[in-house]
């Protein structure tokens, strides 16, 4: 028993088929891709706009510092507190403290938090078997 011979037409139609199935599953792939790219981004954009908005307050802190520092109030501060200065009329009092005391220091600013890295191993996986468009 033999096979029937499909008819030029009926072939045509497979191949025409055959074509649109692969157009559509390459575009259905490429939306995929777009679509995992984006969603990378935003979660970059969010990051940095995380980290904006940390190096934005902490430059408020330091315009902050900056003005006291450039205020009356401060050089009173300073000139009363750490070199033991009056005003002209005032009396100094130095009161004196115990010798096995160790002064108490300037108090440093708490630093700012670097943001945390991956380790290179996540970075090398995201290399390897990650697809971008870098």
């Amino acid at each position: 028993m033999s096979l029937p011979k499909p008819k030029r037409s009926q072939l045509a139609v497979g191949v025409a088929i055959t074509i649109a199935f692969a157009i559509v599953g390459g575009l259905v792939w490429g939306f995929s891709q777009q679509s995992a790219l984006a969603r990378q981004i935003r979660a970059e954009e969010m990051r940095l706009e995380q980290m904006v908005a940390a190096e934005q307050a902490h430059h408020d802190d330091l315009t902050a510092q900056l003005e006291y520092v450039r205020s009356d109030e401060y050089v009173e501060h300073w000139a009363r507190g750490k070199r033991k200065m009056a005003r002209p009329g005032e009396v100094a009092v130095v009161v004196p403290t115990d010798p096995d005391e160790e002064p108490a220091g300037e108090t440093q600013p708490t630093p700012v938090p670097e943001p945390k890295t991956q380790p290179f191993w996540v970075e090398l996986w995201q290399l390897a078997f990650t697809s971008s468009g870098r």
